[in-house]
């Protein structure tokens, strides 16, 4: 890779692969350095993207998303990271404004739900997209997205109904 492919690459995805990586930590200086080593990774092993295999920024949100999940490891050892964990603790959103509970509910998802939802959208990736990013299958992409809406769903109702609008679950 070229010095100007490179920096092809990183202005033109950077602001994608941190804004997942925000969304999926929340936090500015981890996200800042997840895509720097991102960036990093791609520099050092330009031949490891296959454009056969997808587009590069479904290739970067993969590395993304490979270090996330190692850094939730190292950061959370005793953390599960399953799909099943469907079912979490109702949250308190009376009180925030709208944006900020909404964003406080996606950081409440399991992390395989975030970041299908973050991907799906927060990024408006095509469900095929986000299985090549995240290395899923693609039902298994459409479970946590299902799984993640009705846990937002639930969890963002009374907010809902004192707006005077429901949502079906």
């Amino acid at each position: 890779m070229t010095d100007p492919e490179f920096r092809s690459a990183f202005h033109g995805h950077k602001d994608v692969l941190y804004r997942f990586a925000y969304r999926m930590t929340g936090s500015e200086a981890a996200a800042e350095d997840v895509v720097q080593d991102c960036f990093l990774a791609l520099w050092r092993n330009p031949a490891a993207y296959d454009p056969d295999r997808g587009t590069l920024r479904a290739f970067l949100l993969g590395v993304t998303r490979n270090l996330l999940l190692k850094r939730w490891r190292r950061e959370r050892p005793h953390d599960a990271l399953e799909d099943d964990a469907s079912l979490c603790p109702p949250a308190d959103l009376e009180g925030r404004e709208r944006a900020g509970q909404v964003a406080r509910a996606v950081q409440m998802l399991p992390p395989l739900q975030r970041e299908a939802v973050i991907l799906a959208e927060f990024e408006e990736l095509p469900l095929e997209e986000i299985a090549r990013a995240t290395g899923a299958d693609l039902a298994a992409v459409k479970s946590r997205l299902h799984r993640a809406r009705r846990n937002l769903r639930r969890w963002l109702a009374p907010l809902l109904e004192t707006k005077g609008t429901t949502y079906g679950t």
